[in-house]
């Protein structure tokens, strides 16, 4: 498999394609005017205290949102790492404990004005603030420092060679840093040199202190610490030996990482190119088509089925058609190719799109059980590529799939469109016989109140035009007829189809 990182650097927008043997598999994009929040960590004061929700407003400044911060965020570790500081080898063999926090109040933990160290572990979603935790986690390259969860050290699951577990335990346990806090090591860490573990661990360690003791000096709201951008975030957390070339269309983007990779992986730089030709790296490479093809609700299979990709603010929801694939054999047989098909795609999409919260796939009814379960382990095994925490529940009776998907930034989609103003959302617009219907009512309500009026002009879309003239001319004939008045239908080629005004 030929693995790419495709980086395009401009003023204004950063732009990252992950792209395996030509087809993009990870898209991700960053604009100068859009702030980048996860991952910051603030010297913040808790604005109000909501016990309803079990939850603090929380103030960072007057140019972000109120974020909030649950009970739970706010006593007990975060839940994005909490499985990866769990020992596997020790835990595997019992029950895991209740969380002693789960009966505590927001309003015995904090107070109001009080001031907290907070980290942002989700970005604004709609009308909906960042979400924190006060238990900070300072990302590397190969391990994720927690201060607070001293003498933990958890292992990344997709390290599961007991060997390797054991050695990089050895070379924490050796450098005497439990006192100071956790560590999770991440799989890029799977072959890494003890020099270098070594290096990075008292590198987060002492980054963790400065933040510390800026804090000390600060007053509230500050920003402490900036999560990096784009371009180094993608360097530091997917750019690793199965990636072949990494292509940078930016002589400063390629300084910078080029001066990452001395520091933490030297080995990588030979596999960095700097693109020199002029014109688009993501033209050139056959990308905007597939990066345009995001934006589309429906997504075509290799089969000539699709799929159908609708979400809200915290939820999505996928539906399964065979389309125009017929099969060979029988109706149960292209129904669970189709789905199988599907089942793949679906994990590529979330990926691509970014989409997290809830996600309920509807696939396409199979009566052989032996079917449902190769669907559902066919999605298992595509969603363990995936970066982000997943969750898949089992396949029901239905053909329903629940599952989640963590979602932490803003996707490419939430920066590249806003709802439309016409249709606010929906997604589509009223027919031409709703619209006559409607502008006959407005002009009935307008006449009962202005019954002196002799003449009104009804200016709308051509298209209602003539459904008012035609189907709909009896109704009009019948007002000019009861209420004595001249109506004029005014055809406004510039005018939205849901666009109508009244004028005397």
């Amino acid at each position: 498999m030929n693995k790419e990182i495709l980086i395009e650097a401009g003023p204004n927008e950063n732009r990252v394609a992950v792209v395996e043997d030509g087809i993009l598999e990870e898209f991700y994009v960053e604009r100068s005017n859009q702030p980048r929040l996860a991952g910051n960590i603030y010297k913040a004061r808790v604005n109000s205290l909501v016990p309803g929700i079990g939850a603090a407003f929380i103030d960072l400044g007057p140019k972000n949102k109120d974020g909030f911060l649950y009970v739970s965020d706010a006593t007990g570790m975060p839940s994005d790492f909490e499985e990866l500081l769990v020992d596997r080898d020790k835990d595997k063999h019992k029950k895991r404990q209740p969380k002693k926090h789960s009966s505590m109040r927001i309003t015995d933990v904090l107070k109001k004005s009080q001031d907290v160290i907070v980290q942002i572990v989700k970005e604004p979603v709609g009308t909906k603030g960042a979400r924190l935790t006060t238990h900070i986690a300072l990302p590397g390259r190969f391990l994720v420092f927690m201060p607070e969860q001293k003498n933990h050290i958890g292992i990344s699951k997709r390290i599961s060679s007991d060997k390797d577990r054991n050695r990089i335990k050895s070379i924490l346990g050796d450098l005497k840093l439990s006192d100071q806090g956790g560590f999770i090591v991440r799989t890029a860490a799977r072959n890494c040199k003890t020099k270098d573990l070594a290096r990075e661990a008292r590198f987060l360690s002492r980054r963790y202190r400065k933040i510390m003791d800026k804090a000390k000096k600060a007053p509230p709201p500050r920003l402490l610490y900036e999560e990096e951008g784009l371009i180094l975030r993608i360097i530091r957390d997917s750019f690793t030996e199965d990636v072949n070339v990494l292509w940078v269309n930016s002589k400063d983007a390629y300084r910078r990482i080029n001066g990452f990779l001395n520091n933490f992986s030297p080995s990588l730089k030979r596999h960095v190119k700097l693109y020199r030709d002029k014109g688009s790296l993501f033209e050139k490479k056959g990308l905007h088509k597939q990066i345009e093809r995001l934006y589309n609700k429906k997504v075509f299979l290799k089969s000539g089925g699709y799929i159908i990709i609708e979400g809200t603010e915290s939820l999505v929801a996928i539906d399964v058609n065979t389309g125009r694939y017929t099969g060979k054999k029988n109706l149960e047989e292209t129904v669970f190719k189709t789905n199988l098909e599907a089942a793949d795609e679906v994990a590529r999409q979330l990926r691509l799109r970014d989409r997290g919260g809830i996600v309920v796939i509807d696939f396409i009814d199979m009566e052989v059980e032996s079917h449902r379960k190769k669907v559902f382990q066919v999605l298992s095994k595509a969603v363990e590529r995936d970066r982000a925490k997943t969750n898949v529940l089992s396949i029901s009776n239905l053909g329903l799939v629940e599952m989640t998907r963590q979602r932490i930034r803003t996707n490419a989609e939430s920066l590249a469109y806003k709802d439309c103003p016409y249709c606010k959302g929906h997604g589509q617009i009223k027919t031409p016989s709703t619209l006559s219907l409607e502008a006959l009512r407005r002009l009935e309500t307008y006449l009962a109140q202005n019954k002196r009026a002799k003449s009104v002009r009804i200016h709308v879309n051509p298209e209602v035009a003539r459904q008012i003239l035609g189907e709909d001319n009896p109704t009009l004939k019948l007002m000019e007829r009861d209420f004595g008045v001249r109506i004029s239908i005014i055809e406004e080629s510039y005018f939205h189809p849901e666009q109508i005004e009244l004028k005397t």
